[in-house]
């Protein structure tokens, strides 16, 4: 037994310490990148349209879609698009469009069949038709630098590939445990990401040629499927082709008071699309989740039972060195944020984060479909949609 918590622990804290040497690279990444594209003329960028989904009322949205509007980039055109002409949306799109005049507001109507991010997306790509030579694709509430669209396209820009993502990041406006534990999740998510075995597209944040767009069938896709990105990744890795992770392609997010209903509505959605569309990566995410639980259950218990005179002198030892190892992995994490954080409130957040994690993934095992945004999805093989239901 001692024996098996030992590699764990041991597999845990070596795993925060790759991971964090993968986020410091992402720097370096980021530098070669921007050299790259400082060789590039305005005429070599492709033309790109901008395609991002935008619903309700998020406070956040009228600031990140105007550094989304706001692009550096020669020749892109904006589209906006929303389910409906009656969504609270709308009016901040109107007033956007009086300050960009290139914006287009697109209204999708209802999906049938499909994800309704899917159907906006599919709207706001019909309505660009051939025009674009890139597709790229957005969230509405993160934060762009001025250069992020740029990142997002250079390597298609230079022939390198016709599938490119980035990510995002998430400032902690506070130091409650659910606004940190979100930031570790997403931090996880966008280091992860940095290996190339788990490089996939980021619905958030993903752009493509239009040939591939064309080639790889990607409307007939996901008119039948229930999100973009899993999907769209799980087909690219059968046929083989790679996806180009943009270190500069970076959005921030900033969380303050963070609900935890919201939180756990979006942990849902992420294993779950795994466990639809990519099964092999959910029961890798069910090993991760064995890994990240075990060792600090073991460790709390052991301690117990050493205050309580029932434990073993080894057992406290190894808790020791696990804490200590944990405790310096996730330091080298903290480093990688753009706010400083407690480091108590920090390792709070951590043990949140995992606690959440094993939840999640407990309950995904016998999901058979999701809500995200009020639709109930009942989902079958390869994430298709099966049936929906508006609650």
């Amino acid at each position: 037994m001692y024996w098996i918590w030992f590699l764990l622990a041991a597999a845990q804290c070596v795993l925060l310490y790759v991971l964090a040497r993968r986020g410091e690279r992402l720097r370096d990444g980021e530098k070669e990148d921007e050299r790259a594209n400082a060789g590039l003329s305005e005429a070599q960028w492709p033309s790109v349209g901008l395609v991002v989904p935008v619903a309700g009322r998020d406070p956040r949205m009228e600031e990140a879609l105007r550094s989304l509007l706001a692009q550096d980039y020669p020749r892109f055109t904006p589209v906006l698009v929303t389910e409906s002409d009656t969504d609270p949306a709308v009016e901040t799109i109107a007033r956007l469009a009086r300050e960009f005049p290139s914006l287009r507001h697109v209204t999708a109507g209802m999906a049938q069949g499909c994800g309704q991010k899917n159907h906006n997306s599919l709207c706001g790509v019909e309505a660009l038709g051939e025009t674009v030579d890139v597709y790229a694709f957005c969230d509405s509430t993160h934060m762009a630098r001025p250069d992020f669209l740029r990142h997002l396209v250079g390597p298609l820009a230079r022939g390198e590939t016709m599938f490119s993502t980035g990510y995002h990041m998430v400032d902690p406006g506070d130091s409650q445990r659910v606004t940190l534990a979100y930031t570790l999740c997403v931090l996880l998510m966008r280091l992860l990401q940095a290996m190339s075995t788990f490089t996939q597209l980021w619905g958030g944040a993903m752009s493509m040629t239009r040939t591939a767009w064309h080639k790889y069938g990607i409307a007939t896709l996901w008119k039948e499927n229930v999100v973009d990105d899993c999907s769209l990744s799980a087909l690219l890795q059968v046929r083989g082709v790679p996806v180009r992770l943009c270190p500069g392609a970076l959005l921030r997010t900033s969380v303050a008071a963070h609900p935890r209903h919201v939180w756990r509505a979006w942990m849902d959605r992420q294993v779950l699309f795994l466990k639809f569309c990519m099964p092999g990566q959910w029961l890798l995410l069910g090993l991760l989740c064995v890994m990240m639980l075990v060792p600090p259950v073991c460790a709390a218990l052991s301690l117990l039972g050493g205050l309580l005179q029932m434990g073993s002198g080894e057992g406290i030892l190894l808790s020791l060195v696990w804490l200590a190892g944990i405790v310096w992995g996730l330091n080298l994490w903290r480093q990688l944020l753009s706010l400083p954080v407690s480091m108590r409130f920090w390792c709070l957040g951590f043990a949140e984060a995992i606690s959440m994690f094993a939840l999640v993934y407990l309950d995904s095992v016998r999901a058979r479909g999701l809500l995200w945004h009020g639709i109930r999805y009942e989902v079958g093989r390869g994430g298709r949609v099966l049936r929906t239901e508006r609650t």
